[in-house]
């Protein structure tokens, strides 16, 4: 077997993450200069920079304590690097990656751990590098912020919004809220991120924003609506899209807002769209809208049974309706107690963490 270079030495020693170099069976052969740096700066107690030592007994006794319910942190670290650097010696696998924290008393530091394959023809068998990210991660975690704090606002925003129209028409309201939250199910149980529910609950909760212009006696007033009447009703959608189009939303707030009386073979409103044509985030708020105005009472009528919202889900399933929505929202309304749609009207869902 050939020896590492000296060139190569040069080479490992011009890097800044901390590497060492290790045989097939898992002995440091040889590290470099920031390795080095690292345990005179940290108070490391192995001799000789850990040269000599096997890399895998070091991490046994640690990894060994991981299935103790009382194990820490540093245990379970000790046990998936153990197993990812066995499996890069024993060639299953191409690569081995972990972030971890490594903090210090006086800071907190993270590092990303490499474990790759030396090249053929040598006695070291694997590069192990461990490099600092903790900038990186301290600037994640400010986005992350800066995220969460725009996110606030936006559903500060809504909320204004819903506030204006609940002081107007309560029922719209409560209506509102219902809707969100049974989309929030929905969007849910199809696996939506979080980030897009999130926008998803935003949007269904101003959905039918546009009513706002439409005037209270024909809102409120029993008895079937005129042909009139009903026309100034479906300008809602709309008008909705009119007044949020020039919000500057990272969700398709507007969008859902214009389609959410769309249907999938074109005979929704107010512009007759097809299928995919129709955002997915709208296509959720129009199943969930259908069942909660169907089973809420009405100034006009008293609210459905359960079942017949459901029944009406299914007959328009694929046809007026998305089967993957209805699907989703089968397997949330049969589940849940028909108590849950009272007891969400009086609820207003938390604003959940994004994960960007």
């Amino acid at each position: 077997m050939n020896a590492l270079s000296a060139d190569s030495s040069s080479v490992i020693d011009a890097l800044t993450a901390h590497v060492a170099l290790i045989d097939g069976d898992g002995e440091i052969l040889a590290v470099n200069l920031a390795w080095r740096h690292f345990y005179d700066s940290n108070g490391c107690h192995l001799p000789n920079y850990g040269l000599g030592c096997n890399y895998l007994e070091l991490l046994a006794p640690l990894a060994a304590q991981a299935e103790n319910p009382a194990a820490s942190e540093d245990n379970r670290i000790a046990r998936t690097v153990l197993e990812g650097l066995r499996s890069v010696l024993d060639g299953r696998a191409t690569r081995f990656q972990l972030e971890y924290p490594c903090h210090a008393p006086h800071e907190q530091r993270w590092f990303l751990l490499t474990v790759t394959p030396f090249a053929p023809g040598y006695r070291i068998r694997a590069v192990v590098s461990h490099e600092n990210i903790t900038a990186l991660k301290q600037a994640e975690e400010r986005t992350r912020m800066q995220a969460l704090r725009v996110a606030g606002s936006f559903a500060s925003t809504v909320e204004s919004i819903a506030l204006a129209i609940e002081k107007r028409d309560p029922y719209t309201a409560g209506h509102q809220r219902q809707v969100a939250a049974l989309a929030g199910e929905i969007g849910r149980i199809m696996g939506l991120s979080e980030e897009r529910r999130f926008g998803l609950h935003l949007g269904a909760s101003i959905h039918d924003i546009g009513k706002i212009s439409v005037p209270a006696e024909i809102l409120n007033r029993p008895g079937v609506l005129s042909e009139p009447e009903f026309s100034i009703i479906r300008q809602h959608a709309q008008t909705g899209y009119e007044i949020l189009r020039g919000i500057d939303f990272p969700w398709p707030i507007a969008d859902i807002v214009q389609q959410h009386h769309e249907r999938l073979d074109g005979s929704g409103y107010p512009l007759g769209l097809h299928a995919e044509e129709i955002c997915l985030e709208a296509r959720i708020v129009a199943v969930a809208d259908v069942f909660d105005a169907i089973i809420s009472h009405r100034p006009y009528r008293p609210g459905h049974a359960l079942h017949e919202a459901i029944e009406e889900l299914q007959r328009g399933r694929g046809k007026i309706y998305d089967s993957t929505v209805v699907d989703a929202g089968m397997q949330f309304f049969t589940e849940v107690s028909p108590e849950w749609h009272r007891l969400h009207r009086e609820t207003n869902l938390p604003i959940p963490t994004l994960q960007l």
